[in-house]
């Protein structure tokens, strides 16, 4: 069994750990040692019966594997801040697919990205590093997911979509065929994507619009 550190102590840490627990029942493969946070509030906790080790400059201290469980829809870089924040090779990078994923052997998924429970995705994507992807999620063929993307509970991705690197995708939410997501786009919670989002813009609704422009119209209803 190989020693794994999640970095990062919330709730998708939480649940990365509960997809380790998973898969080392049908066959033991990861020593989880605990997380990483600089929260004060949380170092020398007991979460979930897995210890909060330190903060997370004292990565490099460890000969662990690790998985960067960060993820917010408030700063969707943070993840990627963290990553070169550590400066460790991706070779020190784990990659961890719960059993229950169903995920085609002609897809391509990078280092360091989690995959929870009930994840299906099809033929021809390419998933990049430091992917997160909750549960229930769907991605079409010939999707293309950049690194650091968030995929929140029960989004689907239809075929030739493109999440760029960061973007951070909402709960119940849908990106429509070969809509591209750019960089540090954030799609609200159960929006329905059915153009292209800039970087670095949050949009909601459907049909998904900036969040700017949403509140205006709503403001003169």
């Amino acid at each position: 069994m190989e020693d794994l550190i999640i970095i990062g102590a919330g709730g998708s840490s939480q649940q990365i750990a509960e997809a380790i627990e998973d898969i080392n029942l049908r066959e033991p493969r990861w020593n989880f040692l605990g997380y990483l946070d600089d929260d004060p509030a949380k170092l020398v906790q007991t979460i979930g019966g897995a210890r909060v080790l330190g903060p997370i400059a004292t990565a490099t201290r460890y000969a662990a594997r690790f998985v960067i469980g960060i993820a917010s829809a408030r700063d969707p870089g943070r993840r990627k801040m963290v990553f070169e924040k550590i400066g460790l090779d991706r070779s020190r990078f784990a990659t961890i697919i719960h059993p229950s994923a169903n995920i085609s052997r002609h897809a391509t998924i990078g280092a360091g990205t989690a995959i929870l429970q009930n994840v299906v995705i099809t033929q021809n994507t390419v998933v990049g590093d430091h992917v997160l992807i909750l549960h229930n999620v769907s991605i079409g063929h010939d999707a293309k997911i950049e690194d650091f993307v968030t995929l929140s509970p029960a989004a689907v991705v239809t075929g030739f979509s493109h999440l760029r690197a960061g973007a951070y995708i909402g709960a119940g939410s849908a990106i429509n065929n070969g809509c591209v997501v750019n960089d540090n786009a954030v799609v609200g919670l159960g929006a329905v994507v059915v153009k292209d989002v800039p970087p670095a813009t949050t949009v909601v609704g459907n049909p998904a619009c900036p969040l700017a422009r949403a509140l205006r119209v709503q403001v003169a209803r």
